[in-house]
């Protein structure tokens, strides 16, 4: 069984990366982290490869797609019009942090964002059958 929180973190780092993927083996209970493929576990033997599962992908977890649901929670027309605006053309994370923080808001967006990723990491155990369990401040 592991700890949810440690799930929730590899799926934070694994999307902080430009590359990367992030491997749960369920022997060992714990979360292996390397380049760009799973070759790279080649010195590993095969027992262990095989009881390896790649947590999603910084494409998968897209918190772009987060942003725009946050968005769709704020009820002032003029923030969320401000939010929308932000997401659009480079550097949209940075301008869409930029104009939380404006609005005094960006405890909120960070409260969502952990909402959705501890979602996120409870499915992706529910879908490869591990057991998880939450520590009482994840709850």
């Amino acid at each position: 069984m592991i700890e949810l929180e440690k799930i929730i973190d590899a799926l934070e780092f694994v999307n902080s990366c430009t590359f990367g993927y992030a491997y749960y083996n369920n022997d060992t209970n714990l979360i292996y982290y390397v380049g760009d493929s799973i070759n790279e576990l080649e010195e590993y033997d095969e027992d262990f490869i095989d009881s390896c599962y790649v947590l999603p992908s910084k494409y998968q977890i897209d918190e772009y797609s987060m942003m725009e649901k946050f968005i769709e929670t704020i009820k002032e027309i003029n923030i969320h019009d401000e939010l929308l605006n932000s997401i659009r053309g480079n550097k949209a994370f940075r301008r869409f942090k930029d104009t939380c923080i404006d609005y005094n808001i960006i405890d909120e967006w960070y409260k969502y964002r952990d909402e959705q990723y501890k979602e996120l990491a409870k499915s992706w155990c529910d879908e490869n059958n591990i057991k998880y369990k939450e520590s009482e401040e994840y709850k």
